[in-house]
């Protein structure tokens, strides 16, 4: 029988950007996925890079939503330049908006909570949004340009990266559903699948929500799904040239399209797109920039982010030998991809990160047993 030195469970973009890391390595790689790799949450996604915190309980991801920002120029130039892939990566920064009466206290709000967190956006008058963004609405009134950010089409970087992680000598095999953990004196030593069992010296869980359908490995991720809605217009002409943020946010695809997002909804495993969801995205648009009111709907969509009980990720090592945790990514799973391999790959061959991990270790749901995580980060 076949064996590995990692299996990865899970081939979305994290999963890839994990087995890419470590067969860079030299090491012998697995990633497996229950189904077509990337075609749960890292395809659904809308590809903003957007490190910016709103809110105290996000605070705490900052540090490593800013190292892995500060990864992703090589990282995308090393993955196309590899794979001959294009993946609409643009770094032409955001705006965030604010609307009609009330407009200039709202900014003030959202400023000193991102200011808080440590960033610098820039204040934008309503002049200077208009020369910005000609196509929103008249009533735009202040807002903040935060330069350091872009954005990336996840539809095109997830298979590169799947492709860039075989060029590396990983393996990536499709509708290989995972089911359990195999353990052999005190350690993990490998994975029972519907099929079969794969044995590994190392395990790694990156399977976003689905994550505790795995036997044994709910109680270090505890994982559920926040489905988000989304739509894609194709307005004859792009109206806006860069990420929008109002009431719902608008992304601008290099081949034409705009994305409008997405709901947050408490809907389990169910992928529906209803008629309140999208037609609250619909309204925000419009809103936001009323030239969208006239463009044609290419697409509605729906996905399943993994959340946690804190909304932060769950990465790092277990209180069992050989078995570790990279997922609970939520809303920040494109952004968080490469500081996520590059600290899963450091952690399993050097014994410790260089990343910003503190806070993340799956010991704190598991609630027994040595925190190693945090031992390794510091």
């Amino acid at each position: 029988m076949k064996s590995f030195d990692v299996v990865v469970v899970g081939a979305g973009l994290i999963g890839c950007c994990i087995a890419r890391e470590l067969a860079g390595l030299g090491l012998r790689v697995l990633a497996l996925d229950r189904q077509e790799p990337g075609k749960e949450a890292s395809w659904a996604a809308a590809g903003m890079l957007t490190p910016a915190s709103e809110s105290i309980e996000e605070h705490a991801l900052v540090p490593l939503a800013n190292a892995s920002l500060a990864l992703y120029p090589a990282f995308i130039e090393e993955i196309e330049r590899t794979t001959g892939r294009k993946t609409g990566y643009r770094r032409d920064g955001a705006l965030e908006v604010f609307f009609g009466e009330g407009a200039e206290q709202k900014l003030r709000h959202w400023l000193a909570a991102v200011r808080s967190a440590g960033f610098h956006p820039q204040p934008v008058n309503a002049s200077e949004l208009r020369h910005s963004e000609p196509a929103l609405a008249a009533d735009a009134a202040a807002g903040a340009f935060l330069a350091e950010e872009g954005s990336v089409d996840n539809r095109l970087l997830t298979p590169a990266v799947a492709e860039a992680a075989r060029h590396a000598g990983a393996e990536v095999r499709a509708g290989v559903e995972v089911v359990g953990l195999t353990h052999a004196g005190g350690r993990t030593t490998g994975v029972e699948t519907r099929s079969g069992t794969i044995a590994a010296g190392q395990v790694v869980v990156a399977a976003g929500c689905f994550s505790p359908q795995i036997e044994g490995v709910g109680r270090y991720a505890p994982t559920i799904p926040a489905r988000g809605q989304m739509a894609a217009l194709r307005p004859a002409t792009m109206p806006l040239r860069r990420v929008v943020r109002g009431p719902s946010y608008v992304v601008p695809r290099n081949d034409g399209r705009l994305l409008i997002g997405a709901t947050v909804e408490r809907a389990g495993f169910e992928k529906a797109v209803t008629a309140a969801g999208i037609g609250r995205l619909l309204s925000d648009a419009v809103r936001m920039a009323p030239v969208l009111a006239g463009a044609p709907i290419v697409e509605t969509w729906s996905g399943l982010r993994p959340d946690t009980p804190d909304h932060l990720p769950i990465l790092g090592p277990t209180d069992i030998e050989g078995l570790w945790m990279a997922t609970g990514h939520y809303r920040n799973g494109i952004l968080l991809a490469p500081a996520t391999g590059r600290a899963m790959s450091e952690w399993i061959t050097q014994g410790h990160t260089s990343m910003p991990v503190e806070g993340f270790s799956p010991m704190r749901f598991a609630g027994t047993g040595r925190d190693r995580a945090q031992i390794a980060a510091g």
